[in-house]
């Protein structure tokens, strides 16, 4: 048996608290979204994969949206509704 790990959810859930706010400290992001338990390498991720941006500003990680994240929340608001 094999175990995937689909974070499509968490991802769909940083980037949908994104869009209602534009950016947010990781901290905030994580604080708002605690069923998660989102660390800093869960950002790194969606980093890596072009859905947000992380900039070092004060003592912690700025996150925004990219134009990727954006689209990709989209299908997956799309996908998840039944609408494909």
């Amino acid at each position: 048996m094999r175990i995937v790990d689909d974070s499509s959810s968490k991802y769909a859930a940083v980037l949908h608290t994104l869009r209602i706010w534009k950016q947010l400290p990781e901290s905030d992001v994580a604080r708002i979204l605690h069923q998660y338990f989102l660390i800093t390498n869960d950002f790194r991720e969606m980093e890596d994969q072009g859905l947000i941006t992380m900039s070092f500003v004060g003592d912690e990680y700025m996150i925004t949206p990219t134009l990727l994240g954006k689209l990709w929340l989209e299908r997956y608001e799309e996908t998840s509704n039944g609408r494909q």
